[in-house]
Order: structure tokens, then C-alpha cells, then sequence
């Protein structure tokens, strides 16, 4: 029997939109969600997922048009909302596997409700799955899933795939309830990360925190009479469905109109959800500097800053909305002239057609994020391109840069570099920028998104429960 693929993930890849007194269901743009609703649009399968408080509960076909699977929306109490998904999701972990320390916050009461609503998740799955079926597991919303749903099926195909960074062990072990997060994500078979880098952070944490052998070699934690296989997966994009919708009728009228709207000759485009791991305040200290430094590209370029509204329930987000605001304000104030405008601010969710046709207006992509565990906006921006003359500006702390290395490759810490390479991208010849372009192009198109969820569940599909002749004890 063909196995069936049951995905789990905090928040549906989903929105519903309001008209005319009408409800509507349409994908979310960008990112994770895009991606495995592609997948699950050619493979079939179950997603179950938090309804996010806008879906009712219950079941709903996808895609509504012609469906292909299942969506099981679960319902969290405000509590839960609160300590889970506010609390610990996005107050501790979050900025610990960005590196930014500083920003953690934690607290009893907001774990106990991320175990409550991890345990929710595994029943769930657990009365939904049958002995044919593989489980996926996305990030680290629903880390102690693994270990909560192997405690009922000991035989299950369990994967679980780390979005994010995973930092240093010096730097995990802050986390206080760090030996219970690894016990949980170590119930998969398979755990998958973005880069080699954070799979050696990650088993030097299960070395040097829960003291368990550890195969460096062929990356296998050995634990519980069991064994976790470990390893780099590149997350990948449905790059011929950004090829198709680049050269439909509706994205290149829609593309020629942004470009007739802008009135300039060099477009650079920022696309990011608004979140301070992006760097989106350095990039626009990084724009403002060009200008200083290069007067003669002023009234020939401009800036489109597409911010998408994320966690506005978080303080933290509410701050960096507001000095974005303001630095937006200050530079638009201090350098347009004659009806030219340095910066078009857009702080809005866009569907993929209008996404897409910006992608395809803009000469350079400044892609520079503080720290990102892959980063699917580069990609994407690389298969929406109708020619190989694009230049991307991309973060070396972007997990995509170890494969995209024929960027222009930057520090997004540094205001003067960035600016510099700004001034490279728009007067670099146009033979490099093709030859470069196109190898990025090959790359995204090669390790698509086929190629990686294939390399991930056959991968995981290899895995069986292996009983150890000897069990390590764990340390403290």
C-alpha cells in the first residue's frame, strides 16, 4: 500500500478573505506555506495545522477548486495561544535560534502550555494516522511532537524538518528546558536542517547536553535503544510553478503597469515579513548610505519595500514597525526631489501574481537577512526572472548563500559594504550579470522543490526502529 503523507505545522498555509459578504479560501505568499501546499497538490495526503483563529475547526479540501488533500484545522484556547505561540514560540525560541539571546524571554507558565498544545498536536496525529502513513513534522513550533507520538507508535515513519537556524551548543544551553526539547525531536527517525553547520551544532548538543554517542560520520545520534538520523536537506521551492505564473498574460501586464508607476530606470526590490531577525532596518541605513556616497543615482533608483504584518500582538513587532516608519519618513523626507520618491513603502500581504510581478519589475533583490535559516524569497526571485540580468544582493548568514554563491555575497551588519555592493549590482556588466544569474537559476531549478521532499522521505522511508546493543546513559 502507498504510504499516505500526513504534514503537520503550527499555522495553515491559509487565509480567508471577505467579499461582497462572500467567504473565500486562498493561499498565504511565501515561504514554507507555498511550498507544501505545492507538494501535497501533487502527492495527496493530510495537513493538520492550528486554524490561527481566523478558520473554523474541522476539515476543508484543498485546493477548494479541485481538491487534492485534506486540512485539519485545530482549535487553541486564548491561553494556549498566549503561553505557546506568543510565549515560547516566538519570545524564546525564536530569538535563540536566530543568535539574538538578548530577546529571549522565558517562563514556566508558557512552556507548560507549549507541552500542552505539542501533546494536543501528537493525539491528533495519533488518531488520524494509520501504520501506512509517514509523518512530517515542520519547526520548531511542535518540537516535542516526535517523542509525544512515538510513546504510541513505536514503528511510525516520524521526520521532523528545522526551518531555522540551530545555533551553537554554548548558546542552545541557555534554554532552560533544553534536555526536554532535544528528548522530543529525537522520537523522529529523520531530522532534517538547511546546512551542514547547524547539523553539527545540533549533535553537539545531543553530545555534549544529553551526553549520547554520536556518529559524526553519517550523522546518527544513538539514544534509548533507538537511533536519529541527521542531516543537511536544502530546502527547495516549486520553481516551475514561479516559471509558469512569471509568464502568464495577467503578471506581465500587471509588471509593466508597477514599472510605469515607479518612473525610474534601477528598481531594487526588499521583500520580508516584518521580523528584526530580516534586517530590514540595517538594509535601509545600507540604502540611505548609497545615496550619501552616490548623489549622481539619485532620481534613478528606487527602493520597493514590500514589509508583510507578522506577530503585531508582539511588542517586539510593534517597535520595529514603528521605526521602520520612521527611518522610511526620514529618508524619504531628506532626498526626494522633483517628484521623485527614494522608497515605495508597501506594508501588505500580496498575493503570488502581484509578488511575482514585482520579482519581475526589479533589477536587484537585496536579500539580507541577520540570520535566516534558508530563505525561499531569493529563491523565488531567482525563478520569477523572464532574463538572466537580475543581480541579487544576498545575506552570507542566509542558509541559501551556500548555495547561491554566485550572489554578491555581504554582511548585513555592515552599513558600508552593503552600500558598496549596491553600487556593484547596478554597474556591473551585463555579461557577469547573466553569467552569474544563470548559474543561480540552474541551482534553483536543480534542487527543487521534487528533489528535496524526494531526498527527504526517501531518505526517511530508508529509516526503521533500530535497537542498539548497548544503551548510552545521559548526563547531566
Amino acid at each position: 500500500m502507498e504510504p499516505r503523507l500526513l504534514v503537520m505545522s503550527n499555522r495553515a498555509p491559509i487565509r480567508l478573505v471577505k467579499e461582497g459578504g462572500r467567504e473565500r479560501i486562498e493561499p498565504t505568499v511565501g515561504g514554507v506555506g507555498t511550498t507544501f501546499l505545492r507538494l501535497l497538490e501533487r502527492h495527496g495526503g493530510l495537513w493538520i495545522a492550528w486554524s490561527g483563529g481566523q478558520h473554523r475547526p474541522g476539515s476543508i479540501l484543498m485546493p477548494p477548486a479541485a481538491p487534492r488533500f485534506a486540512m485539519l484545522l485545530t482549535r487553541l484556547s486564548e491561553r494556549d495561544v498566549s503561553g505557546y505561540y506568543y510565549g515560547v514560540c516566538n519570545r524564546a525560541l525564536w530569538p535563540l535560534m536566530h543568535f539574538m539571546v538578548s530577546k529571549c524571554v522565558f517562563d514556566t507558565t508558557h512552556w507548560e502550555s507549549y507541552c500542552r498544545v505539542n501533546r494536543m498536536f501528537a493525539a491528533t496525529a495519533e488518531a488520524e494516522s494509520s501504520r501506512f502513513d509517514v509523518v512530517w513534522i515542520q519547526d520548531f513550533h511542535l518540537a516535542l511532537v516526535p517523542g509525544f507520538l512515538r510513546e504510541k507508535h513505536s514503528a511510525l515513519p516520524i521526520g521532523l524538518f528545522w526551518h531555522v537556524p540551530w545555533p551553537p551548543e554554548q548558546v542552545f544551553r541557555i534554554f532552560p528546558w533544553r534536555r526536554e526539547l532535544l528528548l522530543g525531536m529525537l522520537g523522529s527517525d529523520l531530522i532534517g536542517f538547511h546546512t551542514p553547520p547547524y547539523v553539527n551544532h545540533f549533535l553537539d548538543c545531543c553530545e555534549r547536553i544529553l551526553g549520547y554517542e554520536v556518529d559524526r560520520e553519517t550523522g546518527t545520534v544513538y539514544h534509548d535503544s533507538r537511533t536519529t538520523k541527521v542531516g543537511a536537506f536544502p530546502l527547495g521551492i516549486p520553481a516551475d510553478y514561479f516559471v509558469e505564473q512569471s509568464t502568464t498574460a495577467s503578471v506581465r501586464g500587471r509588471a509593466r503597469r508597477i514599472r510605469k508607476m515607479l518612473r525610474t530606470p534601477i528598481v531594487i526590490l526588499s521583500v520580508d515579513r516584518l521580523d528584526y531577525t530580516k534586517g530590514i532596518l540595517e538594509r535601509l541605513l545600507a540604502f540611505e548610505r548609497f545615496l550619501e556616497l552616490n548623489p549622481r543615482y539619485r532620481r534613478q533608483v528606487t527602493l520597493v519595500l514590500i514589509a508583510v504584518p507578522s506577530r503585531t500582538k508582539v511588542a517586539e513587532y510593534a517597535t520595529l514597525k514603528q521605526q521602520l516608519d520612521e527611518i522610511v519618513g526620514r529618508l524619504v523626507g531628506r532626498f526626494s526631489s522633483d517628484g521623485w520618491v527614494p522608497i515605495r513603502y508597501l506594508y501588505t500581504q500580496f498575493r503570488a501574481e502581484e509578488l511575482i510581478a514585482y520579482y519581475q519589475v526589479s533589477d536587484i533583490a537585496l536579500v539580507t537577512p541577520l540570520r535566516d535559516g534558508m530563505n525561499l524569497i531569493a529563491k523565488e526571485y531567482i525563478a520569477s526572472q523572464v532574463s538572466d540580468s537580475a543581480v541579487l544582493i544576498l545575506s552570507e548568514f542566509a542558509g541559501a548563500a551556500a548555495e547561491l554563491t554566485e550572489a554578491l555575497q555581504v554582511n548585513p551588519y555592515d552599513t558600508d559594504e552593503m552600500a558598496a555592493k549596491i553600487k556593484q549590482a547596478i554597474e556591473m556588466p551585463v555579461d557577469e550579470k547573466q553569467k552569474r544569474f544563470h548559474r543561480m537559476r540552474s541551482q534553483v531549478e536543480t534542487n527543487n522543490l521534487d528533489v528535496w521532499s524526494d531526498n527527504f522521505l526517501g531518505t526517511l522511508l530508508k529509516r526503521r526502529p533500530l535497537v542498539t546493543q548497548t544503551t548510552v546513559s545521559a548526563s547531566a
